[in-house]
């Protein structure tokens, strides 16, 4: 009798039951190398463990046939077992060259805190750069004064050759125009604030298209997705207004612990055909999306790149589940993300399978 074994995988979890689907047999016993980490189970009748070692296992399988509730002599099979590499031992992380044009750190991380509020924020580049020595393409920007919080990330297109610079400028540009225009000392008119943020997409654009004449390149050698997020508190009515702009894939959202109830701000701009994602362009600024959702108690907002959101969302209708809104909510605060800076930076270094891209994440917490 030939018992079939399943692949393992260096430190993941392995469960394999031995049976045979054409006779009944109870498994007494299995040899098996102790440096493969696995053990047999004879009540479960499984082989278990977290595999050590990758090899080519011989394994010797003692075993009897049941027939009619009858129980064999002890029968002997050879079997093999494959342990693999794990997956993720085999990427390099090959430092991007800081001689090269717009250079910039593989990540980096911010907090800002007052007396209410904190934002922190997180930028990884992912695995399949890492292993290329390529750059981080995610980028963000953040700040926040008395009754404001301002957030703002963006993703460089993978087939543009400079948009690492171009999510960098994206970001500075509106972050700066935006945070002038906060903190002058008389409060900024809700109905001003839509006019403003057209305004900052608008310099953003300038800022790339100066750029481009400078290097003599086109403007889509810098082309970015960008997300911005404003929660402002309007002291008259005495709520909290979340002004959201949206152009590309990623995700913004505000997420309630208490509730475990999610209030999606966006969804995910895509193109002219399946796969593609849009972009910033002054052919698109004017027309982009910006939305506002108010509410009397402050709710924790989350803004994300599709490094981030595709692996936590395996669709967008996934992006409307509670419960997968809850599920990260969970994963942060077990590896105390929710804390600091370098901790959230820490837990974007997360393995999921498919999933590779860099990864940025922004969260405007309570105190």
């Amino acid at each position: 009798m030939v018992f079939s074994l399943v692949p393992a995988s260096v430190g993941q979890r392995y469960f394999q039951r031995l049976s045979n689907d054409v006779q009944q047999v109870h498994v007494v016993a299995v040899d098996i190398a102790p440096e493969t980490g696995l053990t047999f189970n004879e009540q479960e009748q499984i082989l278990c463990g977290q595999p050590l070692t990758i090899g080519q296992y011989a394994l010797v399988i003692y075993y009897q046939l049941i027939i009619e509730n009858q129980y064999s002599t002890i029968k002997t099979s050879h079997s093999q077992l494959i342990i693999n590499p794990d997956p993720r031992s085999l990427w390099k992380n090959i430092p991007s060259n800081n001689q090269e044009i717009y250079a910039k750190p593989d990540s980096r991380s911010q907090s800002l805190h007052n007396a209410h509020y904190k934002i922190l924020a997180a930028s990884q580049r992912g695995r399949s750069h890492a292993h290329k020595g390529q750059f981080r393409e995610d980028d963000f920007f953040i700040a926040q004064g008395e009754n404001w919080q301002l957030a703002i990330v963006a993703d460089g297109a993978g087939s543009a050759q400079y948009s690492r610079y171009g999510s960098w400028l994206i970001c500075q540009t509106m972050g700066s125009f935006l945070t002038q225009i906060l903190s002058r000392p008389i409060p900024v008119d809700r109905q001003d604030i839509n006019l403003e943020l057209k305004g900052a997409l608008a310099e953003a654009i300038c800022a790339i298209e100066h750029e481009a004449q400078h290097q003599q390149t086109p403007v889509k050698d810098y082309a970015s997705t960008v997300l911005i997020v404003l929660c402002y508190f309007d002291n008259q009515k005495k709520e909290y207004v979340y002004w959201t702009v949206a152009i590309g894939d990623g995700a913004i959202a505000l997420y309630s612990p208490q509730t475990q109830q999610v209030s999606l701000l966006n969804m995910p701009d895509s193109g002219d055909y399946a796969g593609e994602t849009r972009f910033l362009s002054d052919s698109n600024f004017m027309q982009a999306p910006i939305t506002n959702y108010c509410t009397k108690e402050f709710v924790p907002c989350l803004l994300m790149t599709d490094g981030v959101s595709d692996a936590f969302f395996d669709s967008d209708n996934a992006l409307n589940c509670d419960q997968a809104w809850q599920y990260l909510w969970q994963y942060l605060q077990q590896h105390q993300a929710l804390d600091d800076d370098k901790n959230l930076l820490s837990c974007l270094d997360f393995w999921s399978k498919g999933n590779h891209d860099d990864r940025t994440l922004v969260v405007i917490l309570e105190k």
